[in-house]
């Protein structure tokens, strides 16, 4: 169908409707009814009038579009096997197509179905997918393949942290620490060992405390703090020369001036106490555990390396770890 065409079907259907609303109003009017009567029933014809012409003009189209069909299964009737061949092949894309095509879509409503059912504020997945997008093969190499390495990173994350299984790092990570820390509402129970969170021979030589992770991290806890998150932390002394050390004292002073709760815990004095309990975990909220591996500390090193981090939900787990800080907790002694 050509512009013409087109624009004389239109044109016909204007002044078709324009007449028999004309015709409406004038008789209406010939009867002395109020001018707004007239105009009135001169649009509901004019209207009825639009929708019976465009249900005709739909039913003879469809009639040729079944006609067109019925055409094409004859040719196909009395064509060749190489032509009803190259037809069907065509059909069958379109429908292979289609079927793709509603198959996305099904896959798409799922997968927001899911989104809009957990409680992961569905704003903040959705702008990750949005700017996952704007990520494409133009980008340089070296930028595409970080991303795309990112989002396989984060979605294995995602996807062990909701299994409820331990997620490893290899190494000491700062992102989690700090991210728990941010988000805890209602405790912080950790405890801090001197081969682990001390530099050097005595507190004061580097260390966790005196780095920068370590002065983010009591940010973190001190703004936990004003939330009326409850913090506490168990120095536990293993290596004897540091009990009496002056800082050691410096540092649980700096920790209670910000509200932390502090208790100092010397092993030999406490030989009851199981020393499968003495390592470095943090528990937040009572919920989660994180928890880190030191390789052991050579010679001359400030701090030793950390193996690698680990987060644990598993509840057992989780509440072998409570059970263990409050023993510790109890056996320690408050800094003097």
């Amino acid at each position: 169908m050509t512009t013409m065409d087109v624009r004389g079907r239109i044109v016909r259907k204007v002044v078709l409707t324009l007449f028999t609303s004309l015709i409406a109003y004038s008789v209406t009017n010939l009867t002395a009814q109020p001018d707004i009567y007239a105009v009135m029933l001169g649009a509901f014809v004019g209207g009825v009038t639009l929708v019976v012409d465009f249900l005709v003009e739909f039913d003879n189209r469809l009639k040729a579009v079944e006609k067109g069909q019925m055409e094409v299964e004859d040719g196909l009737t009395h064509h060749g096997d190489s032509t009803n061949a190259l037809v069907r092949d065509r059909f069958n894309a379109v429908e292979r197509m289609v079927e793709e095509k509603f198959s996305k879509i099904n896959e798409a409503t799922a997968l927001f179905g899911l989104v809009e059912a957990s409680a992961v504020r569905t704003d903040l997945v959705t702008q990750l997918v949005r700017h996952s997008t704007q990520i494409d093969s133009s980008f340089p190499p070296i930028v595409y393949e970080f991303a795309q390495s990112e989002i396989e990173r984060m979605t294995a994350f995602l996807k062990e942290l909701g299994a409820g299984a331990d997620v490893t790092y290899d190494g000491e990570d700062r992102d989690w620490l700090l991210g728990l820390a941010r988000t805890a509402r209602i405790s912080i129970d950790a405890t801090s060992l001197t081969t682990v969170d001390a530099g050097g021979a005595r507190y004061t030589d580097g260390g966790l405390w005196w780095s920068d992770l370590g002065q983010r991290y009591l940010e973190a806890q001190r703004d936990a703090i004003r939330r009326n998150v409850a913090v506490r932390r168990v120095f536990i002394v293993d290596q004897p020369h540091l009990a009496s050390d002056s800082s050691l004292r410096q540092v649980c002073a700096r920790q209670e001036e910000i509200g932390i709760q502090v208790r100092i815990l010397d092993p030999s004095t406490n030989p009851r106490l199981r020393k499968s309990s003495l390592f470095d975990f943090v528990l937040f909220d009572k919920e989660i555990s994180y928890e880190t591996t030191p390789a052991s500390r050579i010679e001359g090193d400030s701090r030793p390396t950390i193996v690698n981090t680990r987060l644990v939900r598993r509840p057992g787990r989780v509440s072998d770890l409570i059970r263990q800080f409050e023993e510790l907790w109890a056996a320690a002694d408050e800094v003097i």
